[in-house]
């Protein structure tokens, strides 16, 4: 005896096929898109020293510190100034010019040259956050070492370097390293590279960079700690301008309020 099938649930069938063949469709678009995504990745990665650029490395949103970001989110708002090259602080153009810049280093007691014999393509990088060195780079050719701000070996931490561990450091290290740090308390900008050369028997000062276009990609462990320095070097930043009272969200007491609609007609 035949039966007659509900229509609803053939309706339901057909519906349900429909949507098996739209998942699927679904499922070969994300695939391709995955793909394209690792392709850009796999292009843009040795842009920053990675085989691959991890997403979460080009914009963490969930308040972990973060060196890369810390730095590019700083650099992001001070080229939103009227000068962007300056920033909101003007820092950007003193650096850029050479005479301001040495009068900023001879005003701090910090010398331009030091004696220190090397390879003629010898380069030291000092990674300062308002204060305090975090990171040392010292390279020669395509090969590197890198320290932490007490002179500590941290070992292979940059893919981007061919780590040699043998490298010899420049004998006036300590020397370069407490200087840099000397500037860098000075400067209105919570991260700089102070950039030093080799020039025939001395390393000599060539840049201090507030705007550095390269910011080296370390580690996952090296980039958490950097990012710390980070944000407490920007924290130190703004010890004199809360003192002065030039912060726009300081409250009776002393005290930062986190929301400014809280402070409206408040004086300082």
């Amino acid at each position: 005896m035949a039966t007659t099938r509900d229509p609803k649930i053939r309706k339901l069938e057909q519906r349900t096929a429909a949507l098996q063949h739209e998942v699927a469709e679904l499922d070969a678009e994300k695939t391709t898109l995955t793909a394209r995504r690792r392709e850009l990745q796999r292009t843009l990665g040795p842009l920053i020293g990675k085989d691959l650029m991890p997403l979460a490395r080009v914009e963490k949103t969930n308040g972990v510190p973060g060196f890369v970001w810390g730095v590019r989110m700083m650099q992001r708002i001070h080229r939103k100034a009227p000068d962007p090259v300056a920033g909101f602080d003007g820092a950007g153009r003193v650096f850029a010019d050479r005479d301001a810049t040495e009068r900023f280093v001879r005003s701090h007691g910090v010398p331009l040259t030091v004696d220190d014999p090397g390879p003629a393509d010898r380069r030291v990088v000092v990674h300062a956050f308002h204060g305090l060195v975090g990171l040392v780079e010292v390279g020669v050719g395509d090969t590197a070492r890198h320290l932490d701000g007490d002179g500590a070996d941290l070992g292979d931490v940059r893919p981007a370097l061919r780590h040699d561990a043998g490298l010899d450091l420049p004998a006036t290290l300590t020397a370069l390293t407490e200087a840099s740090a000397t500037l860098s308390a000075h400067v209105s900008r919570p991260y700089v590279q102070v950039c030093w050369r080799q020039d025939g028997d001395r390393l000599v000062l060539d840049r201090l960079d507030v705007d550095p276009e390269r910011v080296p990609v370390l580690t996952e462990e090296q980039d958490l700690r950097l990012g710390h320095l980070f944000d407490t070097g920007h924290a130190r930043m703004l010890v004199q301008p809360y003192r002065a009272g030039a912060l726009e969200n300081r409250v009776p007491g002393g005290v930062f309020d986190p929301d400014p609609a809280l402070d409206r007609g408040v004086q300082a």
